[in-house]
């Protein structure tokens, strides 16, 4: 194939966008109705492996199904005469952007920005799962992220050439090879067994686990190494800043199938319910925060309350990021600090500081309960004694914008 060449009489070919190890993917014309669209040319040096071929059909058949903005459209297929034979080609959306692997090598992404590409390719694995399809090659390297035109990003989803019917039993390649990739494969496809769509969850929790961590749950060399740690290995435990995040992910990557969550679809929801953040290796755990407060609240006791203040204006915003804005042991820190704050010659900044614990949104009714009692408490003292010194104290500043009043 060489730019120029027309296709079924319509699809003019532009320019080379990519090859991998089955076709090539051009950038091309639709002459037809005049719009870009993407075309893969099997290559030439397949075009009699009846294997090959069939997988390269079955694409066009199997995402020419799928109706989803997460799915890469398929919109035609046909056959091409060349010198070597008839050679299939498959027409596309055409989309513009880089793959998910290409954006790893990059470094870690943003946390927030990784978690929403994760629920982008939930919702393409539930509408493929809905329709009776797995994916069986769910990778960074098939994930495209592209560039909206509301500036936003969106994943999609692409290479449905291996998929099967959720019905059918994997199968192994004439040469032996498992299909799919091997780090991303579930320990059932290595059996020869029944796979379902929750093959596609394990290999999600793969690429969970890297577009947060920044490597895979499992390092081998060889493919049997791979094979032993995704049958028996237990991967370490992500360090998220949400325990439910960790939870998640270790169950996606549950040896037995039955033990991972039941479907895309609540994965989805789980997914909607995180608070996106990652602990840095040296970041301290929140019951090593707590031991920090506690020692504050005894130096206050013993008589040093600006020692206190010193050291709880500094945990705040380790406790925001660890534990969370709202979460009832930053409140709890944030009182602690309002209070010091009084006993150290500024009710004022204090009784500023507890209104706005009173506001937190998602705050826990009790932490608002105490901090409105201390608040009246506080603003009679004010009004009797005055502020006190002022102090240029922010809960918004402290909490690093993440919690807001309600």
């Amino acid at each position: 194939m060489e730019k120029g060449d027309v296709l079924g009489g319509r699809f003019r070919l532009e320019e080379q966008l990519g090859r991998g190890g089955f076709g090539v993917v051009w950038r091309a014309t639709d002459t037809t109705i005049d719009r870009e669209v993407a075309v893969k040319v099997l290559l030439a040096e397949h075009a009699t492996d009846r294997e090959a071929v069939s997988r390269f059909v079955r694409e066009a058949k199997t995402a020419g199904g799928l109706n989803n903005p997460h799915i890469v459209t398929v919109y035609d297929y046909g056959w091409t005469e060349t010198g070597s034979g008839k050679i299939p080609y498959l027409v596309m959306e055409l989309v513009r952007g880089r793959a998910l692997s290409d954006v790893l090598k990059d470094g870690l992404p943003d946390h927030a920005k990784a978690l929403r590409w994760i629920r982008h390719v939930c919702k393409a694995l539930d509408a493929a799962h809905r329709s009776g399809v797995i994916h069986r090659d769910i990778k960074p390297a098939n994930v495209m992220i592209t560039q909206q035109d509301d500036g936003k990003d969106r994943a999609k989803v692409l290479d449905f050439g291996i998929a099967r019917l959720v019905t059918q039993t994997v199968q192994i390649t004439i040469t032996g090879e498992v299909i799919g990739t091997v780090p991303y494969l579930a320990p059932e496809c290595w059996s020869g067994g029944v796979v379902d769509g929750r093959a596609d969850l394990y290999a999600l929790g793969v690429m969970l686990y890297e577009v947060c961590t920044g490597g895979r749950p499992f390092r081998a060399v060889q493919p049997a190494e791979f094979v032993y740690k995704h049958l028996h290995e237990v991967p370490p435990r992500v360090r998220s800043t949400d325990p439910a995040l960790a939870e998640l992910i270790a169950q996606l990557l549950a040896k037995p199938p039955g033990d991972r969550p039941s479907g895309a679809a609540e994965v989805l929801e789980r997914l909607r319910a995180v608070r996106p953040g990652m602990l840095r290796p040296d970041d301290p755990s929140p019951e090593q925060l707590r031991r920090r407060a506690d020692r504050a609240w005894q130096h206050g006791a013993a008589g040093e309350p600006a020692e206190a203040v010193e050291i709880l204006t500094a945990l705040v915003p380790d406790f925001a990021r660890i534990c969370g804005p709202a979460d009832p042991r930053t409140l709890r820190t944030c009182h602690d600090l309002a209070f010091w704050l009084a006993r150290d010659g500024s009710p004022g900044a204090a009784v500023t500081l507890l209104d706005e614990l009173t506001q937190v949104s998602g705050a826990d009714p009790e932490a608002r309960a105490d901090a409105r009692r201390d608040l009246a408490h506080w603003q009679r003292e004010v009004a009797r004694l005055g502020p006190g010194r002022p102090r240029a104290l922010s809960l918004g500043v402290l909490l690093g914008g993440g919690a807001q009043a309600g």
